[in-house]
């Protein structure tokens, strides 16, 4: 994880964390311990994932060697930072080798004299409504100073709206109570993506009188925020080549041209922002909000997209070239498939950029749909091709949430439980079971506070959510000690009601016995099972156990550990908390049963292979008919008869008048019987044959369970220490 982060910094702009009190200092020219410099200068650090600061030129670069600040001195109200200005937008300049020239001065930075619209900064924006920019002294009579400052990079600043493509339009900086009830502080004008990743800010930098004397040390971090998307498969038998790319949602397939470049659909009807007014202003000011508030002091912003040509439906990332692997069974063709592990995800779009895309940050966020197409190729090396068509994710508007120096990391899991159809107009069955998506969210600035979200790729989808979840490992962690949370869309823009109207929580999680178990494979458990259909424990016929696990609540109104902690509200019935604290380690189930009414269940016997004088089997629950109780039914199908789930149906074979031969006749998946079959009434079967009973010859075993018509959506949950 650390290594991606690490990539992540140096492959894209610097990005900075949140403020605190150790990079801001202060002196007054009233301290008792008063150093000889008592005028206040300007340092500047831009802190990477790593937390490894960039200051000094590599940092004036990144800022195009300018910033604007405001400062205020005064005591914070219970509203508004401190109130009386000392540095009305003032521009701030970068000169190298300048530091100690004048007394305003020790890193470089200066901003006497620095008067924007007059030479040599004829070229800077004038913001203040002060004539000249003249030095300022700390003042240790009073209890704190606030700063906060902006900087277009290398892009020109102009006053209000952008006119040219390498221009930003700027606005001044308000302060004081001007910052209360979330009001705008400043707004840029941005112009294209590019103008966005130049363009910086800072959150307010508080400084006590304890620093006074140092240098106001302020810490930037980029006002846009980065994409990137990645896909890996897992499915038994096969490997993915040939993914395409939808770009517009629907219903079904048939939806027009897809893309090779990897896409995200905005649910949003005016799609997502890529030109327009940025506007900064502060959630949480003032003294009553410093202890309650995750934001408190810090920037936060909305984007208003430009009028013409401002947003666009989709978000796209480029072609997955790059990490492709090669196919088992199909050794000469390297580089075609998709990865197949988390690990080894292939990424889209540009190796160089660390595959992200900059994206305007969204305050206001939608659901993001990822729909594909793709080819199965058999690993045997028989060439064997399956194409699937339509296969979609949805990822909730909870986590698609981007904000500024943040960076976003979907990774999607095609696996065995996918459903997509093998027609391309979708009127095949929605089949091999859904495809599931991981879908990925990191938060690039603090290693510490990563988003990280599993998102099934079905209908509807299911994403799974712990905050610090590794995704190098794909496994959530109890020592993380992180509840996990869970939402279901179903096809719709909002998450699925996790209980019913009639109260019925129908948002379930089990231990599954079987530690590899897949989607498929739970799927198939709850579906074709050897317990009762209202048992709170389910034991498939494929053998895998389900353990009901009480440890979740489905009416939560809050996802309390967030980005860097910040709770996401979400209404109650809609998410899950899973107490990881509570679980040991191991394989879960998450199961969402959205059937509508009863289920219809039907017992099924099964037929089993025995040798006579053996053990039937290690089960507890079989049932048995011999050929002589077959012998005494007279009763057979006629000619096109319908499949009735009341009866099993044998053949009758008489060889030469004398040997008669009775075969089971499997009816699954038909419609309509030949005439001449004997039907034998499930209920005549003897049942609750014991395993330990030796088989007979002359008798038929069989292997007892229930299948419904249930709804079922899946998604496994790895648990480690």
């Amino acid at each position: 994880m650390k290594k991606y982060f690490f990539l992540a910094a140096l492959a894209a702009t610097a990005l900075a964390s949140c403020t605190n009190d150790e990079f801001v200092g202060d002196v007054s020219p009233t301290n008792p311990q008063e150093t000889e410099d008592n005028a206040i200068h300007f340092g500047l650090n831009l802190q990477n994932v790593t937390r490894a600061d960039i200051g000094g030129d590599a940092a004036a670069t990144l800022l195009g060697n300018h910033f604007y600040v405001t400062g205020t001195k005064g005591t914070e109200a219970t509203d508004s930072p401190s109130p009386d200005i000392v540095f009305d937008n003032y521009l701030v300049h970068y000169g190298m080798n300048t530091a100690g020239k004048t007394e305003s001065n020790t890193a470089n930075w200066e901003y006497v004299g620095v008067t924007p619209g007059t030479a040599p900064y004829a070229d800077y924006v004038k913001l203040s409504s002060l004539n000249t920019q003249t030095i300022k002294f700390w003042d240790y009579s009073v209890d704190q100073y606030d700063f906060l400052a902006f900087s277009t990079g290398t892009f020109k600043a102009v006053s209000g709206t952008s006119g040219a493509a390498n221009e930003i339009g700027v606005t001044a900086m308000k302060y004081g109570t001007g910052l209360k009830n979330s009001a705008v502080a400043y707004t840029f004008d941005i112009p294209s993506v590019a103008a966005l990743k130049s363009t910086y800010f800072t959150d307010i930098t508080k400084v006590k009188p304890a620093n006074y004397g140092k240098d106001v040390t302020l810490k930037f971090k980029n006002l846009g925020s980065k994409v990137r998307v990645a896909l890996y498969e897992t499915i038994p038998g096969y490997s993915v080549k040939d993914v395409k790319f939808y770009t517009v949602d629907g219903t079904n397939t048939g939806l027009g041209a897809t893309s090779t470049d990897a896409t995200l659909i905005s649910a949003n009807a005016n799609g997502l922002p890529i030109k327009g007014t940025v506007a900064v202003y502060f959630p949480h000011v003032g003294t009553d909000n410093e202890s309650s508030e995750a934001d408190y002091d810090k920037a936060a912003t909305t984007v208003t997209a430009a009028a013409s040509a401002g947003s666009s439906k989709t978000q796209t990332f480029g072609a997955l070239t790059d990490q492709l692997t090669t196919n088992e069974g199909d050794e000469a063709n390297s580089n075609d498939y998709l990865g197949r592990s988390l690990s080894a995800a292939t990424f889209a779009g540009d190796d160089d950029a660390d595959f992200y895309q900059a994206v305007f940050p969204v305050s206001s966020s939608d659901p993001l749909t990822l729909r594909v197409d793709y080819t199965l190729v058999s690993i045997d090396g028989s060439g064997e091709e399956i194409n699937i068509y339509g296969a979609k994710a949805v990822v909730p508007a909870t986590y698609t949430k981007w904000l500024p120096n943040y960076a976003y990391t979907y990774i999607f899991k095609i696996s065995d439980n996918t459903k997509g159809w093998t027609k391309p107009d979708g009127s095949s069955p929605a089949g091999l079971f859904p495809i599931t998506f991981d879908a990925l969210v990191a938060e690039a600035t603090d290693a510490n506070a990563e988003q990280t979200t599993v998102t099934t790729v079905a209908t509807p989808s299911i994403t799974t959510y712990q905050q610090g979840h590794t995704y190098a490992t794909n496994e959530y962690s109890i020592a993380a000690a992180k509840n996990v949370y869970v939402q279901v869309m179903d096809n719709s823009t909002v998450p699925a009601t996790l209980v019913n109207s009639l109260s019925n929580t129908n948002s379930l999680l089990y231990a599954v016995s079987d530690a590899d178990a897949t989607e498929a494979e739970v799927m198939d458990a709850l579906e074709k099972r050897t317990t009762a259909i209202g048992a709170d424990n389910v034991t498939g016929r494929n053998g895998i156990t389900l353990t009901k696990n009480s440890n979740i609540s489905n009416t939560v109104t809050s996802i309390v550990n967030g980005v860097v902690d910040d709770p996401i509200t979400v209404t109650a019935g809609e998410a899950a908390q899973i107490a990881i604290g509570s679980l040991s380690a191991g394989t879960y189930a998450y199961v969402y049963d959205y059937t509508t009414g009863s289920k219809t269940t039907v017992t099924e016997y099964q037929p089993i292979a025995v040798t006579t004088g053996s053990a039937i089997g290690s089960g507890s629950n079989y049932a048995s008919i011999t050929t002589t109780t077959l012998n005494g039914i007279s009763t057979t199908t006629a000619a096109n008869e319908a499949v009735d789930n009341r009866y099993i149906y044998f053949s009758k074979t008489t060889n030469g008048g004398a040997t008669t031969t009775y075969s089971y006749i499997s009816v699954s998946g038909k419609s309509n019987l030949p005439k001449g079959l004997i039907k034998v009434l499930k209920s005549s079967l003897t049942t609750g044959v014991a395993g330990t009973t030796n088989a007979v010859a002359g008798t038929f075993y069989f292997d007892v369970y229930t299948t419904n018509n249930g709804q079922y959506a899946v998604k496994v949950i790895k648990v480690i220490a």
